[in-house]
């Protein structure tokens, strides 16, 4: 009989202690939600920074298309491009380098082949199923379309702007260090698919608070 009292007088207790612990688990679970939205805000936001930048830095002066993509390039692109790029740093102009900078040597690469193998096994499943959109551009002066749209025969849109440049370009990829930031452009004529096509890959670099670009990449001979 003296045990059955103690059990019962012990349950509320218990019952406190379990109900605290999961209040605790509760404000755990809070906090790290809270932390991943942040952080995924903060890095949108340095996305949009760095994407408006390089913006104004090549077009502002000579606008030079009238059509953006509103599906991505794959994010993949310029972190392959880049370290191909480094893989050939030794081989001398003129014999089969894939991709080369487009400054005069002595060439610099300030990031490391880890960070690019990271930054690519981080982005190997990133969907580009997140379209542009207005909002991600700073006064926009395109006109944002579906690829299938555009290519579509007889469509409105690609009669509007047949002939016209339009731009593809990916989702900015920051190196952990948010010191850094790649990207994918390509300028191609609307409706004609043998006609003038100018892509890069950019490295940019954050130098007080505003993104510029420090090297671009582009193919010098086309092998794998």
């Amino acid at each position: 009989m003296p045990k059955t009292v103690i059990l019962l007088k012990e349950l509320p207790i218990h019952k406190e202690l379990r109900v605290n612990k999961t209040v605790r688990i509760m404000k755990n679970i809070i906090y790290l939600i809270f932390s991943i939205l942040l952080l995924s805000c903060s890095s949108s936001k340095i996305e949009k920074q760095v994407l408006n930048d390089f913006m104004n830095e090549q077009f502002i002066e000579n606008f030079s298309f009238r059509v953006v993509i509103k599906q991505p390039i794959s994010r993949i692109l310029p972190l392959e491009f880049y370290e191909k790029a480094y893989d050939d740093r030794n081989i001398r102009l003129g014999d089969m380098i894939r991709i080369r900078p487009e400054s005069n040597p002595p060439f610099v690469w300030p990031v490391d082949t880890i960070e690019i193998k990271n930054l690519i096994e981080k982005y190997k499943n990133d969907s580009t199923n997140k379209l542009w959109i207005k909002r991600d551009f700073h006064r926009p002066k395109f006109e944002l379309t579906d690829s299938k749209t555009m290519q579509a025969n007889r469509s409105s849109l690609l009669e509007k702007y047949f002939g016209d440049n339009a731009l593809e370009i990916s989702k900015p990829i920051v190196t952990t260090n948010k010191k850094y930031a790649f990207l994918f452009f390509r300028i191609f004529n609307v409706g004609i698919y043998f006609g003038h096509t100018t892509y890069s890959v950019i490295l940019m670099e954050n130098k007080n608070n505003k993104w510029k670009t420090i090297e671009t990449y582009s193919e010098f001979n086309i092998i794998n």
